[in-house]
């Protein structure tokens, strides 16, 4: 497994000078958005992969201050041990350099594509690295491009090869198609087509050039003759047409004439329309003026009110002229209310300090200073007596923890002291000590006798055996191999002298060279139960001490009770149930003093209050009788004014109405006498126009405009005929007849129009097709052109056909590739993305034809693209994931995240993380993410939060 332990940016983006400490397992970058996530991110890909060229799609992020670019990647590998990959500006890849573990080897672009086992960017981030982008963009692909990416996600190589497909499928489709028009051997057929078709028509043309000079001819005399019908058609159609523009006029004129014999003589007066109608709207008006004064006069004897009652008035008055007592009155008692309210809230508060629920105990005691004195008296006996208790307490809280403490401590010696076995060894070993030391001196007396000679005869008869092999000479060996007898016999003679009895030798073979340890040991044994002998002492020390301070105790407990009793005795006069500190003493009496205080005054306000409200009352009753209804306070002496107002204003009001109805009257007689000389101005006007009424009027007001209106269309007929040129007294044909001629005569002439097009088309064809004839030199270029097409055509049709054994090669290799590797990734992506859905979903399908479905739990099966974005998502990562699992041999690189669960329920986050808690035994997880949740969402990972502004010099943590 390979795991990034650290990562050192010189200068990268937006950070410069950071470290990263990353651990094993699962790691959380943390960040708002523009921390810089990303850019650490872009990091590891560039220094690992090498920086992108300028002007790629991909940004380089050199820093925009200047500076040191690029940085290390520290990576701990099964294979290759602990490495450092520093990338730095050089070439447009950047330089790189690799550091093994030793320190002493330095490698460069060839050491790290071993250590990435032969993996580029693209391989990488197809696998190992996917962000929400990635996703996001799984939601807009449609079923077919959904099923590839995911088998892209599921084979090694696939993806490439799926690209070079594409590729060659889109320049194959650029050369041909079956039914298209566009791709160039496409259009080059059909142009093949169409110079084949003009090479025929060329063939074919060059035998007809007699008939059509032969036909010419023919076109010639019948055009002449369709020119000369033609120009008679049109004489007759102009004719006709200013026949047939006179014939309305004609008829209109008749019919003038006829009517005006029947109106015969119409005599009206001049301008009578406008003069009747004048006169009798001012009439109309006249009368209505007339309606509404006599309106105005009968609102006004209804609106005229009676006589004001005046006694009342006087009882108004004479009210109102008390309201400043009322308002006295109403000020001293709201003052006084207010007051108590206050006295009253005033009083709570004491009562609640004091905690009475009655104030007659309080307001009847004696609160002199003697009393004030003999409290704090007993509050201080009651105050020594509990201090005392208290302390006593405290004394025996402190034996208790001591003797806890020793008993602790006796409890832990215990349990770590020595066993039996340990403790009888003990016990032994200084005896054991005396024997174990006469057998040492014992063994160094023996081993005193000098070897020295033993060891000399030994080295000269190897000596001699060496001398004898180097010369070959026998009789030297001999001699060298006597010497070497001689000294064996000796030493051994020498350790069969040894003297220890069989006791010695094992005592000096167990406990030999140990003593100090041993000693340690008996001493460590003696020093437990030196120590657990003290803590025995102190623990019956303590105990005794805490006997006496429980009797001292109880004579304290005694002392306060009696203490307490007469403290209780003395409040209980005051109302005070319970006891007091002496200190609290003044304050007790002061607020018993005030309490009283306050219960004074608000006696006091009560009678104010009462004395008031008396005076009040007896305005208010009056002044509800004059009224007629009770009134609020308020809006009391407001009312009266609007009585007294109201009564003036009624009197007022009575004076003005009957001076405004005589004034009506008068401008109603003026009306009359106007209405009635509009009456006879009418009448006259009626009689000129020999009318007995308004209808006759107005009929005889139509008739003479008629006749008006009739002379003139005369006149004006007369003149258009004339001006068309024809006679008012000439015979004009039926307009019907007219219409039919010029029919007949428009048919005539289109038949001939189009008749003579045809022929004038058909010249010019003939003259166009029989020059061609003779002086056309585009057939051997037409020919020329033809060739050259088809050579064209052949060599994009070898282009095709090269394409199309690439792409059948690609596809058997795809194919090899998923029957390979597929399967495996399938099984195992099925039973993630059955965890990740909760057991909506039993697994993910490979149908034949190669797309990829899923599986529900009640057995029905769904195509991706009928799954939601989150589900879509959760596929896509199950293949991801098992990709990488099935790679852990061959490429056991960490897994780079960038937020990409965003569109996860709870539900679902839960089983993800707990997917991911499962795989990072295996690999190294590296997860970018800008919410605060996701950083506690996983167990015993490291959380490191990216600094916001992305500059900051030193470690991020």
């Amino acid at each position: 497994m390979m795991s990034i332990t650290k990562l050192v940016i010189y200068g990268f983006g937006k950070h410069e000078n950071v470290t990263i400490d990353l651990k094993g397992g699962i790691n959380v970058l943390y960040g708002p958005n523009e921390a810089g996530k990303t850019t650490i991110r872009q990091f590891i890909l560039h220094t690992l992969f090498g920086f992108p060229q300028r002007g790629s799609s991909l940004l380089r992020y050199e820093p925009k201050a200047g500076g040191a670019y690029g940085g290390q990647v520290h990576v701990a590998d099964s294979e290759f041990g602990s490495c450092v990959i520093e990338r730095i500006a050089g070439r447009s890849a950047g330089k790189v350099t690799v550091r093994y573990p030793d320190g002493s080897r330095e490698e460069g672009e060839e050491a790290l594509t071993r250590l990435l086992r032969g993996y580029d960017r693209q391989s990488f981030e197809s696998i190992f690295s996917f962000s929400l982008l990635q996703l996001q963009e799984i939601g807009k692909m449609n079923e077919e491009e959904l099923g590839q990416a995911l088998i892209a996600s599921g084979t090694t190589g696939a993806e490439d090869l799926a690209g070079f497909r594409a590729r060659l499928d889109k320049e194959m489709d650029g050369l041909f198609k079956k039914s298209g028009r566009v791709p160039e051997m496409n259009v080059l057929l059909n142009e093949l087509r169409q110079t084949e078709a003009e090479i025929g028509e060329y063939r074919k043309k060059s035998d007809a050039y007699a008939p059509m000079k032969k036909r010419a001819a023919e076109i010639d005399v019948l055009l002449k003759k369709a020119e000369e019908e033609e120009a008679a058609l049109s004489s007759d159609q102009e004719q006709l047409a200013v026949l047939r523009q006179a014939a309305p006029l004609e008829v209109e004129r008749l019919q003038s004439q006829e009517e005006l014999r029947a109106i015969g003589d119409a005599p009206f007066p001049a301008d009578g329309i406008r003069r009747y109608e004048a006169l009798k709207d001012r009439k109309i008006a006249t009368d209505a003026a007339i309606s509404n004064l006599q309106e105005r006069i009968a609102a006004i004897r209804r609106e005229l009110p009676e006589e004001p009652d005046t006694e009342r008035l006087s009882r108004i008055r004479s009210i109102l002229a008390e309201e400043a007592v009322w308002h006295d009155s109403r000020s001293m008692e709201s003052n006084a209310e207010q007051s108590l309210r206050e006295l009253a809230g005033i009083k709570d508060r004491l009562l609640a300090r004091l905690g009475l629920d009655d104030e007659e105990t309080a307001v009847r005691a004696d609160a002199s200073i003697r009393k004030e004195e003999e409290l704090h008296t007993l509050s201080e006996a009651y105050d020594r007596a509990l201090r005392n208790l208290e302390r006593q307490d405290e004394r025996i809280a402190e034996k208790a923890s001591e003797a806890d403490q020793v008993a602790d401590e006796r409890t832990a010696l215990e349990a770590s002291g020595p066993d039996d076995s340990e403790i009888e060894w003990a016990s032994k070993w200084p005896s054991l000590r005396k024997r174990l030391a006469a057998a040492e001196a014992k063994q160094s007396a023996e081993s005193s006798n000098n070897r020295l000679p033993i060891l000399i005869l030994a080295g000269l008869a190897a000596l001699i055996i060496a001398m004898a092999i180097y010369s070959e000479n026998l009789l030297l060996a001999a001699a060298g191999v006597a010497a070497a007898a001689a000294a064996a016999f000796l030493l051994l003679k020498q350790g069969g002298a040894d003297t220890l009895t069989e006791d010695e030798r094992q005592l000096l073979s167990r406990y030999g060279g140990r003593e100090e340890e041993l000693d340690r040991r008996a001493e460590r044994v003696g020093r437990h139960f030196t120590e657990l002998d003290r803590l025995i002492e102190a623990d019956e020390r303590l105990r005794g001490m805490m006997t006496e301070l429980r009797i001292s105790r109880k004579t304290a407990a005694e002392n306060l009770d009696d203490a307490e009793k007469r403290l209780g005795t003395f409040l209980e006069a005051y109302g005070i149930k319970g006891k007091l500190p002496a200190a609290i003493g003044p304050e007790l009496f002061r607020l018993v003093r005030e309490l009283q205080e306050t219960v004074r005054r608000i006696r006091s306000e009560q009678e104010k209050r009462d004395g008031a409200s008396l005076t009040a009352g007896s305005i208010r009753s009056r002044a509800h009788e004059v009224i007629g209804h009770p009134v609020a306070d308020p809006l009391l002496f407001s009312s009266l004014k609007e009585s007294e107002r109201d009564l003036l204003q009624t009197a007022e009001k009575r004076n003005r109405l009957l001076a405004e109805e005589e004034k009506l009257k008068e401008e109603r007689a003026e009306a009359e006498s106007l209405t009635a000389a509009f009456g006879e101005e009418i009448g006259s006007l009626f009689a000129a126009a020999a009318a007995t009424g308004e209808p006759d009027f107005y009929e005889a007001a139509q008739r003479s405009a008629r006749k008006t209106v009739l002379q003139e269309a005369l006149g004006r007929i007369e003149g258009q005929l004339r001006q068309i040129g024809v006679s008012p007294s000439a015979d004009i044909p039926p307009i019907e007849a007219l219409v039919r001629r010029m029919d007949v005569n428009r048919d005539a002439l289109q038949a001939i129009a189009e008749e003579r097009s045809g022929l004038i088309k058909e010249q010019a064809e003939l003259e166009a097709r029989m020059g061609h004839l003779v002086a056309d030199s585009a057939y051997d270029a037409l020919l020329q052109e033809f060739e050259q097409k088809k050579a064209a055509f052949r060599e994009l049709a070898v282009a095709w056909a090269a394409r199309k054994a690439a792409v059948s090669a690609i596809d058997g290799a795809t194919g090899r590739l998923k029957e390979q590797k597929l399967p495996d990734v399938i099984t195992r992506a099925s039973e993630w993305f059955g965890e990740l859905t909760g057991g909506a979903y039993a697994a993910l399908v490979l149908s034949e034809d190669g797309q990829v479905g899923s599986e529900a739990a009640n057995g029905m099966r769904f195509g991706l693209h009928e799954l939601s974005q989150a589900t879509k998502e959760q596929a896509y990562i199950s293949m991801r994931l098992s990709l990488a699992a099935s790679l852990l041999e061959s490429a056991p690189f960490p897994i780079i995240m960038d937020d990409p669960f965003v569109h996860f329920d709870q539900a679902r986050l839960g089983n993800m993380i707990n997917l991911l808690e499962e795989l990072k035994i295996n690999h190294q997880f590296l997860y970018f993410t800008c919410h605060r949740e996701m950083a506690g969402a996983f167990k015993e990972a490291a959380v490191i939060e990216v600094a916001g502004t992305g500059s900051e010099r030193g470690v991020l943590r």
